[in-house]
């Protein structure tokens, strides 16, 4: 395997080449970069066309503060006015995680013209949208339809979107990077636990063993920041189906359908006004990104399911060339 394929670079170089296709057939010009905000759990870009895109933060926000954050400051500033094709091709080759998530943020906000429903059917791939607030989305949420009562769910990274699945499948195992203490409560009465007991979580090196043993396993784009995607995917070599999930994975899907990928769940950014708000306004850009922006799930159309999950699909998800 070349050592493009094993940093995990592969899929977002076939990214970025299949952006480069979609902005010249459909005669698009992309804009450079307006400004960055670097969130404690997200950074994300605005683009002078109009662009807007986000990716995980992996880095301690306090390193940015101070004179010891200066440098980094600066280093960030030469980044303003470049193209948003630079900036991703740039980004996805460092071996910096901030500079890293910043080029993933950018061929985000390239994406978002290409995350429409249409544009991804007439791709070849199974696709549907919802609005804002939909009460099937809200009780229902994506990912379960995909899934059944008597599977094993692995997950890669964690956001509030994975918590509901613990109702929908046999067993939810969580893989962090981050220590367990900062995603559990601890519930005090006359004994003490940790919870949600439900949901079993893991450091990332037993990621090969839990995630060899799932039915279903869910990678965020963490994987991508973090250059562990090609690792996580070896690994989910038995799994049923695979999918990319979160804010972050609001990416075209096309390399990584063909990377053996067969789901992605995410949130085109239809909002841009909102996006700018919450960018500067909010702590977390989860709540904003939920209730502004619209929430989509995008499939290939070979993938094989189980037949408690084949009745769900058809449903919901429209076959390319229908209505």
């Amino acid at each position: 395997m070349s050592a493009v394929m094993e940093s995990g670079n592969y899929v977002l170089s076939a990214t970025l080449k299949q952006l480069h296709i979609l902005y010249r057939e459909n005669r698009k010009r992309p804009g450079t970069l307006l400004r960055i905000g670097i969130k404690p759990r997200w950074n994300a870009v605005i683009g002078s066309r109009n662009e807007c895109g986000i990716a995980i933060n992996s880095v301690d926000i306090n390193t940015l503060y101070g004179t010891q954050g200066e440098p980094t400051i600066q280093t960030l500033r030469t980044f303003l006015g470049k193209h948003l094709f630079t900036l991703a091709e740039q980004g996805i080759q460092s071996q910096d995680p901030l500079e890293r998530s910043i080029g993933i943020a950018c061929m985000s906000a390239l994406s978002q013209k290409f995350l429409g429903c249409t544009g991804t059917r007439r791709r070849g791939y199974l696709s549907q949208c919802w609005k804002t607030g939909d009460e099937f989305v809200r009780d229902f949420p994506t990912m379960s339809h995909v899934i059944t009562p008597d599977e094993t769910v692995a997950v890669v990274g964690y956001e509030s979107q994975i918590t509901p699945l613990r109702t929908w499948c046999r067993k939810l195992h969580v893989i962090h990077v981050n220590p367990p203490e900062t995603l559990e409560s601890v519930l005090i009465d006359n004994e003490c636990a940790d919870l949600p007991s439900a949901i079993e979580y893991h450091a990332s090196g037993d990621s090969e063993r839990i995630l060899a043993a799932a039915d279903v396993v869910l990678l965020s784009t963490s994987t991508l920041v973090d250059n562990s995607f090609e690792r996580h995917m070896r690994s989910a070599k038995n799994a049923r189906l695979i999918g990319m999930f979160g804010l972050g994975s609001s990416l075209i899907p096309d390399a990584f359908f063909e990377r053996g990928v067969d789901m992605f769940s995410s949130f085109r950014i239809i909002d841009p006004e909102s996006f700018v708000i919450a960018m500067e306004n909010d702590y977390d850009m989860e709540h904003s990104m939920k209730t502004a922006q619209k929430q989509y799930l995008m499939m290939r159309p070979d993938v094989v399911f189980r037949e408690s999950s084949k009745r769900a699909i058809p449903r919901h998800v429209a076959i390319p060339g229908g209505p």
